[in-house]
This record gives C-alpha cells, structure tokens and sequence, in this order.
C-alpha cells in the first residue's frame, strides 16, 4: 500500500494503515473509497457544539446531592425548541483537588457568565440515527487486511469506544494486544 501526502511530495510503502479518523474523514482520505465504504463511511452524520470549559456553578443543578458527571438540560419539550445543553462536571469525573469546579457545558453559548469561561471550543460529535446505527454493524467488513478503521464512532462517541476499535483494527491487520 502506497501513501502520498497532501501535497504530493512525499510517497511511503506500508503493509497496511489504520484510518482512526471520522467517517467522513477517513472518506475523504480515500483516493478511490469502494461502494461499501462510500455506502458505510457516508452513512455517518456530525453535529457541530459550541463548548466551553468554565468554573460557573449556575450551569449544574441548583441542589449539589442532584449533580451528576453529567447533567442535561432540555430548553422545551417542544419539537420547535428541542436543544439540550449538556454539563459535565469535571472536577467530578476526573476528581480534581481543589474547592474550583471546573464544568464543560456543550450548547449554551450565551448562559456562561463571560468572568467564568476559561476557553471557547466548537467540537463534531456523532448523530446517532437508524442509518449510522446500521451502518455501525458493517464497519467490521470494511477492514480487508491492508485498511483498517477506528474511531468513536465504532460505538456510542466515548473515547473508550475509540480505544476499543483502535484494538479491533490492529487485531484485524495482524497485531496483537
């Protein structure tokens, strides 16, 4: 297997790759996907969500003894107004010394008090719908012993589930673990 930089420079030989990227990158990557990777692979769609890491309180629970790791709240139960932010309570998931609370809060851009906001990303996050969901049985099938794929995506968007399929691909070139 031969791969080519971006800009055509540079030419390597390998005996087989792992494409641990998002579907529709590892798509894009591809010189010539096949219809099954273009079928599988382009079966997965993304959501972009702002995310801001913080230490304001106001975006968890108001009662401390209802607070989660993470913690959801819906805008409406319309379907006109259906966005969910989501906060994740950092100094509890990953127990962090201190009296600080530090808090990731996907999808509520304006309700972080602007003294409270240490960073400002925007990340992509798998949609998880009856086509990426079928599509998730076939990924196995596109590893043919030169590619192979991993991600996220290969489970439910944690980054165990893209540890896992990182094993799963080098197991399916040979490798062990």
């Amino acid at each position: 297997m031969t791969y080519e930089d971006a800009d055509g420079t540079h030419t390597e030989s390998f005996d087989g790759i792992v494409i641990a990227t998002h579907p529709d990158q590892a798509l894009a990557m591809l010189a010539d996907p096949s219809p099954d990777e273009r079928e599988v692979l382009g079966a997965f769609r993304y959501s972009q969500n702002d995310t801001i890491l913080h230490t304001d309180r106001d975006l968890l629970p108001a009662r401390s003894w209802v607070r989660a790791s993470w913690n959801y709240a819906l805008s409406s139960c319309t379907a006109a107004d259906s966005s969910v932010r989501v906060s994740y309570d950092m100094t509890r998931l990953q127990r962090l010394p201190g009296a600080r609370t530090y808090v990731v809060t996907l999808n509520a851009p304006a309700a972080v008090a602007p003294e409270h906001v240490i960073a400002r990303m925007s990340y992509a996050h798998p949609v998880y719908d009856p086509a990426s969901v079928a599509a998730q049985g076939r990924l196995p099938g596109l590893n043919d012993g030169l590619t192979a794929y991993a991600g996220a995506y290969h489970g439910w968007g944690f980054h165990e589930d893209g540890c896992r399929a990182g094993v799963a691909a080098a197991q399916s070139l040979g490798g062990r673990w």
